[in-house]
């Protein structure tokens, strides 16, 4: 189905929404002077823009007239539709050039592109919905247990700030089931290509756990990776370690970790299998585990007094007495993460983009 037979009128909007077609008008409109039952009013939003309503549809399909869409002043202005949104919504909070905001205006004016009335009433409506994304993995070394650790915490720092959460589906390659009525989102370790389809599909504010991005609009929480090796060393009395994690899905956080590293080394441990054989490798070294469930499971092949786990919640305990533990809370995190995403929904531009955390003292 083409997209001009996918335009409707405002009688058949008014008709799925059984209301009149006096009612949709008002509601587009944005007439507060007309009472209207908030439900109505978001049914009616909703179905037009499932239907890619906008006005003048009638007029539009009797003349066979393509209408220009976001996605094709993007490409034209060789910018995002995300820039592109924050343009033509005087976004001045956001740091965007003179030149790339004339640019887009001018195609903008040249193509008639006008954002749709529709949109602009849906970005105005707050529901207190944020959406969170992060992936799913099932091997016993992998970092689920710390994602979901960390889920939990931010789903009771959302609670806490009178919000409700929804879980994302996972971003599969360049394609993604966009979800409605969402105010913001957090992100948990996503690619760098799960992390561009996610924020090419949602024009709302999102927060980068766990990983870094490129793009300095948006906000990122993660650990200071040099800070939490200096730390490690400290404890064990020792200037060489070899720091053992499960592999981060996104490749510059990892790129982060061997950069912080330096002459140290590196154990990514991909399964269970993997580990006794690293371990090994490695002889009497001092090691640094990124859980305490990968501390568990090289106890059987490590002295403990040369060892030193990650725990993230205070009552985490190593798994022997001798290992030094290294305290980075979730709940800190979340509570950095929550504060950054309320910071973007407000607009509050101004304040830090970047938040690394350090272990405590």
């Amino acid at each position: 189905m083409n997209d001009e037979t996918k335009r409707v009128t405002i009688a058949e909007i008014a008709k799925m929404a059984g209301v009149s077609s006096a009612t949709v008008s008002y509601v587009l409109s944005g007439r507060t002077d007309v009472k209207v039952a908030e439900q109505t009013r978001e049914r009616i939003l909703h179905l037009c823009e499932q239907y890619h309503y906008k006005k003048g549809a009638r007029r539009e399909r009797a003349a066979g007239k393509k209408q220009v869409t976001i996605d094709d002043i993007a490409k034209e202005a060789g910018v995002s539709t995300a820039t592109v949104s924050y343009i033509i919504n005087d976004r001045q909070d956001v740091k965007i050039s003179d030149e790339t905001r004339k640019k887009v205006l001018q195609i903008c004016n040249l193509r008639q592109y006008a954002p749709s009335p529709v949109a602009r009433l849906l970005a105005g409506n707050k529901n207190n919905l944020i959406g969170i994304c992060f992936n799913r993995s099932f091997s016993p070394t992998g970092r689920n247990d710390a994602v979901f650790s960390l889920l939990c915490r931010l789903q009771q720092c959302l609670r806490e700030k009178n919000y409700h959460t929804l879980l994302l589906p996972p971003v599969q390659d360049d394609k993604i089931a966009v979800q409605e009525n969402i105010d913001g989102i957090l992100c948990i370790d996503l690619s760098e290509r799960q992390f561009y389809t996610l924020k090419e599909s949602y024009f709302v504010p999102i927060v980068a756990i766990d990983m870094t991005v490129q793009d300095t609009l948006f906000f990122k929480v993660y650990d200071n990776c040099s800070a939490l090796i200096a730390c490690a060393k400290e404890k064990l009395h020792t200037d060489r370690l070899v720091f053992v994690t499960g592999e981060y899905n996104n490749r510059s956080y990892m790129n982060k970790w061997k950069r912080a590293l330096a002459d140290d080394t590196l154990l990514t441990v991909h399964s269970a299998a993997d580990l006794a054989p690293g371990i090994k490798k490695c002889g009497d070294a001092a090691f640094l585990f990124n859980s305490t469930r990968l501390a568990a499971l090289a106890l059987p092949y490590i002295d403990a007094r040369r060892a030193a786990a990650v725990c993230t919640d205070p009552q985490e305990l190593p798994p022997a007495p001798e290992m030094a533990r290294i305290d980075l809370p979730d709940s800190r995190k979340a509570a950095c993460a929550v504060q950054m995403l309320q910071n973007a929904i407000g607009r509050k531009e101004t304040e830090p983009h970047t938040c690394k955390l350090s272990p405590l003292i």
